[in-house]
Protein backbone atom coordinates (compact mmCIF):
# COMPACT_ATOMS: atom_id res chain seq x y z
CA UNK A 1 0.00 0.00 0.00
CA UNK A 2 1.47 3.22 -1.05
CA UNK A 3 -0.24 6.28 0.15
CA UNK A 4 0.11 9.89 -1.54
CA UNK A 5 1.32 12.79 0.90
CA UNK A 6 0.88 15.88 -1.19
CA UNK A 7 -3.03 16.40 -2.08
CA UNK A 8 -2.89 14.25 -6.03
CA UNK A 9 -5.71 17.01 -7.39
CA UNK A 10 -4.25 20.20 -6.71
CA UNK A 11 -3.37 22.25 -9.94
CA UNK A 12 -0.33 24.26 -11.25
CA UNK A 13 -0.87 27.26 -13.66
CA UNK A 14 -0.23 26.21 -17.09
CA UNK A 15 1.95 29.13 -17.98
CA UNK A 16 3.99 28.93 -14.49
CA UNK A 17 3.57 32.84 -14.09
CA UNK A 18 0.85 32.93 -11.54
CA UNK A 19 -1.44 35.20 -13.75
CA UNK A 20 -5.32 34.77 -14.31
CA UNK A 21 -5.02 32.97 -17.67
CA UNK A 22 -7.15 30.39 -16.85
CA UNK A 23 -4.80 27.56 -18.02
CA UNK A 24 -3.79 24.69 -15.80
CA UNK A 25 -2.27 21.66 -15.38
CA UNK A 26 -3.06 18.75 -13.48
CA UNK A 27 0.39 16.28 -13.37
CA UNK A 28 -1.06 12.89 -13.14
CA UNK A 29 0.32 10.85 -9.83
CA UNK A 30 -0.86 6.99 -9.03
CA UNK A 31 -2.99 8.24 -6.33
CA UNK A 32 -4.87 10.30 -9.05
CA UNK A 33 -5.86 7.31 -10.54
CA UNK A 34 -7.46 3.98 -10.70
CA UNK A 35 -7.87 0.36 -12.37
CA UNK A 36 -5.64 -2.41 -13.11
CA UNK A 37 -2.39 -2.70 -13.49
CA UNK A 38 -1.28 -1.68 -16.40
CA UNK A 39 -4.18 0.15 -17.42
CA UNK A 40 -4.22 3.48 -15.10
CA UNK A 41 -6.89 6.08 -15.63
CA UNK A 42 -7.72 9.54 -13.89
CA UNK A 43 -10.25 8.46 -11.43
CA UNK A 44 -13.94 11.00 -12.16
CA UNK A 45 -13.71 12.23 -8.97
CA UNK A 46 -10.02 13.71 -9.24
CA UNK A 47 -10.35 15.07 -12.48
CA UNK A 48 -13.79 17.09 -10.92
CA UNK A 49 -11.44 17.90 -8.14
CA UNK A 50 -9.02 19.24 -10.17
CA UNK A 51 -11.43 21.46 -12.23
CA UNK A 52 -12.68 22.73 -8.99
CA UNK A 53 -9.31 23.79 -8.02
CA UNK A 54 -8.70 25.21 -11.26
CA UNK A 55 -11.98 27.59 -10.56
CA UNK A 56 -11.03 28.60 -7.42
CA UNK A 57 -8.12 29.54 -8.09
CA UNK A 58 -8.78 31.46 -10.93
CA UNK A 59 -11.94 32.86 -9.23
CA UNK A 60 -10.28 33.11 -6.27
CA UNK A 61 -13.84 32.23 -4.34
CA UNK A 62 -15.10 29.33 -2.49
CA UNK A 63 -17.10 26.84 -4.66
CA UNK A 64 -20.87 26.65 -4.36
CA UNK A 65 -21.65 23.71 -6.97
CA UNK A 66 -19.80 21.98 -9.88
CA UNK A 67 -21.05 19.42 -12.97
CA UNK A 68 -18.89 17.63 -15.30
CA UNK A 69 -19.59 15.29 -18.16
CA UNK A 70 -17.00 12.50 -18.68
CA UNK A 71 -16.65 12.63 -22.47
CA UNK A 72 -13.84 10.19 -23.12
CA UNK A 73 -10.97 7.86 -21.66
CA UNK A 74 -7.49 8.97 -19.76
CA UNK A 75 -5.96 5.79 -19.66
CA UNK A 76 -1.79 6.28 -19.28
CA UNK A 77 -2.41 10.32 -19.44
CA UNK A 78 0.55 11.83 -17.77
CA UNK A 79 -1.20 15.07 -17.29
CA UNK A 80 -4.35 16.59 -17.22
CA UNK A 81 -4.78 20.05 -19.51
CA UNK A 82 -7.58 21.95 -17.74
CA UNK A 83 -8.90 25.26 -18.88
CA UNK A 84 -11.35 27.25 -16.99
CA UNK A 85 -13.27 30.69 -18.08
CA UNK A 86 -15.61 32.86 -16.45
CA UNK A 87 -18.91 33.36 -18.37
CA UNK A 88 -21.31 35.34 -16.25
CA UNK A 89 -22.11 36.34 -12.81
CA UNK A 90 -22.59 39.48 -10.72
CA UNK A 91 -21.07 41.04 -7.44
CA UNK A 92 -21.71 37.55 -5.17
CA UNK A 93 -21.39 34.84 -8.01
CA UNK A 94 -19.13 33.81 -10.55
CA UNK A 95 -20.24 31.62 -12.77
CA UNK A 96 -17.53 29.67 -14.59
CA UNK A 97 -17.32 27.01 -17.46
CA UNK A 98 -14.10 24.41 -17.96
CA UNK A 99 -12.73 21.90 -20.24
CA UNK A 100 -10.56 19.11 -19.61
CA UNK A 101 -8.27 17.18 -22.49
CA UNK A 102 -5.12 14.85 -22.85
CA UNK A 103 -2.92 15.23 -25.59
CA UNK A 104 -5.57 17.66 -27.03
CA UNK A 105 -8.14 15.38 -27.21
CA UNK A 106 -10.93 16.36 -25.11
CA UNK A 107 -12.11 14.55 -22.02
CA UNK A 108 -14.09 16.25 -19.71
CA UNK A 109 -16.79 19.19 -19.84
CA UNK A 110 -17.71 21.12 -17.13
CA UNK A 111 -19.68 24.38 -15.68
CA UNK A 112 -19.63 26.09 -11.61
CA UNK A 113 -20.68 28.98 -9.41
CA UNK A 114 -18.27 30.18 -6.74
CA UNK A 115 -18.84 32.82 -4.61
CA UNK A 116 -20.71 33.91 -1.23
CA UNK A 117 -23.59 36.23 -0.42
CA UNK A 118 -22.67 38.03 2.98
CA UNK A 119 -23.85 37.80 5.20
CA UNK A 120 -26.34 34.95 5.95
CA UNK A 121 -27.00 32.96 8.35
CA UNK A 122 -26.40 28.66 8.02
CA UNK A 123 -29.45 26.40 8.44
CA UNK A 124 -28.81 22.64 7.44
CA UNK A 125 -32.51 20.80 7.36
CA UNK A 126 -30.51 17.66 6.23
CA UNK A 127 -30.17 14.95 8.93
CA UNK A 128 -27.65 12.39 9.04
CA UNK A 129 -29.09 8.69 9.51
CA UNK A 130 -28.68 7.03 12.62
CA UNK A 131 -25.91 3.82 11.21
CA UNK A 132 -23.00 2.78 13.05
CA UNK A 133 -20.60 4.87 13.56
CA UNK A 134 -16.92 3.78 11.48
CA UNK A 135 -15.62 1.87 14.37
CA UNK A 136 -18.50 -0.46 14.02
CA UNK A 137 -18.43 -0.65 10.81
CA UNK A 138 -17.21 -3.03 8.03
CA UNK A 139 -13.65 -2.24 6.71
CA UNK A 140 -13.31 -3.53 3.04
CA UNK A 141 -10.68 -3.40 1.39
CA UNK A 142 -10.87 -2.36 -2.37
CA UNK A 143 -8.41 -4.73 -4.72
CA UNK A 144 -9.26 -3.71 -8.16
CA UNK A 145 -6.32 -1.52 -9.15
CA UNK A 146 -3.05 -1.05 -9.02
CA UNK A 147 -1.03 -0.75 -6.00
CA UNK A 148 -0.80 3.25 -4.78
CA UNK A 149 -3.93 4.03 -6.58
CA UNK A 150 -6.94 5.62 -5.59
CA UNK A 151 -8.06 3.15 -3.56
CA UNK A 152 -5.17 2.92 -1.01
CA UNK A 153 -5.64 6.67 -0.73
CA UNK A 154 -8.50 6.12 2.10
CA UNK A 155 -10.34 3.58 4.44
CA UNK A 156 -13.56 2.16 3.65
CA UNK A 157 -16.17 1.21 5.73
CA UNK A 158 -20.07 -0.09 5.23
CA UNK A 159 -22.20 0.97 8.34
CA UNK A 160 -25.41 0.48 6.09
CA UNK A 161 -26.38 -1.62 2.86
CA UNK A 162 -29.63 -2.75 1.77
CA UNK A 163 -29.52 -3.99 -2.34
CA UNK A 164 -33.20 -4.27 -2.18
CA UNK A 165 -33.85 -0.27 -1.40
CA UNK A 166 -30.29 0.55 -3.42
CA UNK A 167 -29.25 2.11 -0.41
CA UNK A 168 -25.72 2.40 0.83
CA UNK A 169 -23.83 4.27 4.03
CA UNK A 170 -20.19 4.72 4.06
CA UNK A 171 -17.73 6.08 6.07
CA UNK A 172 -14.39 6.86 4.10
CA UNK A 173 -11.11 8.70 5.99
CA UNK A 174 -8.17 10.08 3.99
CA UNK A 175 -5.55 7.78 5.00
CA UNK A 176 -2.76 10.99 4.42
CA UNK A 177 -5.55 13.15 7.14
CA UNK A 178 -5.95 15.69 3.84
CA UNK A 179 -8.05 18.37 5.09
CA UNK A 180 -11.92 17.63 4.18
CA UNK A 181 -11.99 20.47 1.53
CA UNK A 182 -14.27 21.10 -1.82
CA UNK A 183 -11.58 18.84 -3.71
CA UNK A 184 -11.69 16.25 -1.30
CA UNK A 185 -15.06 15.98 -1.28
CA UNK A 186 -15.98 15.50 -4.53
CA UNK A 187 -13.02 12.76 -4.83
CA UNK A 188 -15.33 10.88 -2.41
CA UNK A 189 -18.26 11.47 -4.13
CA UNK A 190 -17.67 9.71 -7.47
CA UNK A 191 -17.76 6.10 -4.70
CA UNK A 192 -21.55 6.20 -5.89
CA UNK A 193 -20.79 3.48 -8.69
CA UNK A 194 -19.50 1.21 -5.17
CA UNK A 195 -22.91 1.26 -3.84
CA UNK A 196 -24.56 -1.53 -5.41
CA UNK A 197 -23.66 -5.05 -6.59
CA UNK A 198 -24.72 -3.98 -10.19
CA UNK A 199 -23.31 -0.77 -10.53
CA UNK A 200 -19.51 -2.05 -9.61
CA UNK A 201 -17.15 -1.68 -12.84
CA UNK A 202 -19.85 0.61 -14.31
CA UNK A 203 -18.88 4.18 -16.08
CA UNK A 204 -19.81 7.37 -15.19
CA UNK A 205 -21.65 9.23 -17.84
CA UNK A 206 -21.90 13.13 -15.47
CA UNK A 207 -21.56 14.14 -11.96
CA UNK A 208 -23.02 16.88 -10.13
CA UNK A 209 -21.37 18.20 -7.04
CA UNK A 210 -23.05 20.74 -4.35
CA UNK A 211 -20.39 22.28 -1.32
CA UNK A 212 -21.71 23.16 1.43
CA UNK A 213 -18.87 23.52 4.04
CA UNK A 214 -15.70 21.54 4.76
CA UNK A 215 -14.09 19.99 7.81
CA UNK A 216 -11.19 18.85 9.60
CA UNK A 217 -9.53 15.81 8.26
CA UNK A 218 -11.79 12.85 9.68
CA UNK A 219 -14.41 10.52 8.88
CA UNK A 220 -17.17 11.31 6.11
CA UNK A 221 -20.28 9.26 6.09
CA UNK A 222 -21.72 9.06 2.32
CA UNK A 223 -25.38 7.91 2.21
CA UNK A 224 -26.17 7.32 -1.32
CA UNK A 225 -29.76 6.54 -2.52
CA UNK A 226 -29.81 4.70 -5.73
CA UNK A 227 -33.37 6.03 -7.90
CA UNK A 228 -33.52 3.44 -10.64
CA UNK A 229 -32.08 1.10 -12.90
CA UNK A 230 -33.30 1.92 -16.86
CA UNK A 231 -31.69 1.51 -20.54
CA UNK A 232 -28.48 -0.18 -19.16
CA UNK A 233 -27.60 3.40 -16.52
CA UNK A 234 -28.65 3.95 -13.13
CA UNK A 235 -29.41 7.19 -11.55
CA UNK A 236 -29.25 7.98 -8.02
CA UNK A 237 -27.92 11.03 -5.65
CA UNK A 238 -26.01 11.17 -2.35
CA UNK A 239 -25.09 13.23 0.77
CA UNK A 240 -22.13 13.33 2.55
CA UNK A 241 -21.79 14.27 6.48
CA UNK A 242 -19.21 15.10 8.92
CA UNK A 243 -18.60 12.31 11.79
CA UNK A 244 -20.85 15.19 14.24
CA UNK A 245 -23.77 14.96 11.49
CA UNK A 246 -23.27 18.32 9.81
CA UNK A 247 -24.09 18.30 5.97
CA UNK A 248 -21.04 19.00 4.12
CA UNK A 249 -22.35 18.32 0.61
CA UNK A 250 -24.77 16.89 -2.03
CA UNK A 251 -23.78 15.08 -5.10
CA UNK A 252 -26.04 12.88 -7.87
CA UNK A 253 -24.68 10.90 -11.02
CA UNK A 254 -26.01 8.75 -14.08
CA UNK A 255 -23.53 5.99 -14.89
CA UNK A 256 -23.36 3.28 -17.68
CA UNK A 257 -24.37 0.04 -15.60
CA UNK A 258 -21.64 -2.94 -16.70
CA UNK A 259 -22.29 -5.75 -18.52
CA UNK A 260 -20.60 -7.89 -15.74
CA UNK A 261 -21.15 -6.53 -12.42
CA UNK A 262 -18.40 -7.00 -10.08
CA UNK A 263 -17.43 -7.60 -6.44
CA UNK A 264 -16.14 -5.12 -4.21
Amino acid sequence: MSVGRFPFWRVVPKDGSGQRSGRFTLPVMPPATAGAEGAPHVMGGVALAAIVDSMELDSELPLLWAQVHFLGPTQHAEELAIEVEQCGGGQAVAQYAASASVNGRPTHRASGALGAREPSEQTLFAEMPDVPGPDAATAVEISHSAPGGLPDQFDYRIALQDEARGLQAVWTRSRAEFAVDAGWLAIISDLFLGAHPATRGGSSLDAMFRFVQGCDPGWVLSVTELAAFDRGVVHGAARHFAADGRLLAISSQTGVLPRIPRAP
